[in-house]
């Protein structure tokens, strides 16, 4: 799947790239039937604590009529589980990211992301590298993979396009979000933006973005989950500008390594 030298410049000069099918439709149900197995309690021992409730649900707030609709993330799932384990290293995904970022690249931060129906929490506009302790910025992006069709109602992914020519914005907890507690939002980009571009993806599609693009989700209201598969990637030449946290986890899927970089 070799990008075009219009899709480079568009995610050049757009900050974001949507590309489809880069799971086949084999591939998107063989990951959901599994996350599915994740929450009806069939985890790999040690594992338990990396499938994370909606904190309604584990306050016991709310009882869902399904135990799927009470998830908010599986995090690392690629780490502990085999069914899981290829999808960051699958080579259409790699091929697009190899286009972008360039040949060495290590994966990390792999989570499922679940946006039940009737969930209405959302996470404001962010830039993703404001939680990363390394860089250059511009060898750093995300890819966000639907399972579902996402669309506005079902809370899919909102861009801010070139927002990644701007440096890293201050970003801070919203003030009365209990929903969402812990989820830091850009300073100055509380609410809707009038630039901003909704991103509607079938099973299997992709959006790329850089680590710098403001991005948001948002509530879902409709009666149609929305799970999708994340992972970000880096250059392997990245060097670390800070404390990087632990939990982001490399992992070199295509390449090789560099002495003193990530």
């Amino acid at each position: 799947m070799k990008l075009t030298e219009k899709q480079k410049q568009f995610y050049g000069k757009e900050g974001y790239l949507l590309v489809q099918g880069v799971l086949t439709p084999d591939e998107v149900e063989r990951y959901k039937a599994r996350a599915r197995e994740f929450a009806l309690g069939n985890v790999p021992k040690g594992a338990e604590k990396m499938v994370v409730k909606d904190v309604r649900v584990a306050k016991g707030l709310v009882t869902p009529d399904d135990p799927e609709k009470g998830i908010w993330k599986l995090l690392q799932p690629d780490w502990y589980d085999p069914v899981f384990e290829p999808y960051p290293s699958t080579p259409a995904l790699l091929d697009v990211v190899e286009g972008l970022i360039g040949e060495d690249i290590k994966a990390f931060l792999t989570m499922m992301i679940y946006k039940p129906p009737g969930l209405e929490s959302d996470h404001p506009f962010h830039q993703d590298a404001f939680y990363f302790g390394f860089g250059p910025h511009d060898l750093i992006l995300g890819s966000w993979i639907a399972l579902d069709p996402t669309d506005e109602e079902n809370g899919t992914m909102t861009v801010i396009p070139r927002t990644h020519t701007l440096p890293l914005l201050n970003h801070d907890v919203p003030q009365g979000d209990a929903v969402n507690f812990g989820i830091f939002g850009a300073e100055g980009y509380a609410g809707p933006h009038p630039d901003e571009v909704p991103l509607r993806l079938q099973p299997g599609d992709a959006a790329f973005f850089h680590s710098k693009t403001l991005h948001r989700t948002g509530p879902n209201r409709s009666d149609r989950h929305r799970r999708v598969l994340t992972v970000h990637f880096a250059s392997a030449k990245c060097h670390c500008d800070g404390d990087v946290l632990p939990q982001l986890k490399f992992r070199l899927v295509r390449g090789r390594e560099y002495a003193g970089c990530i």
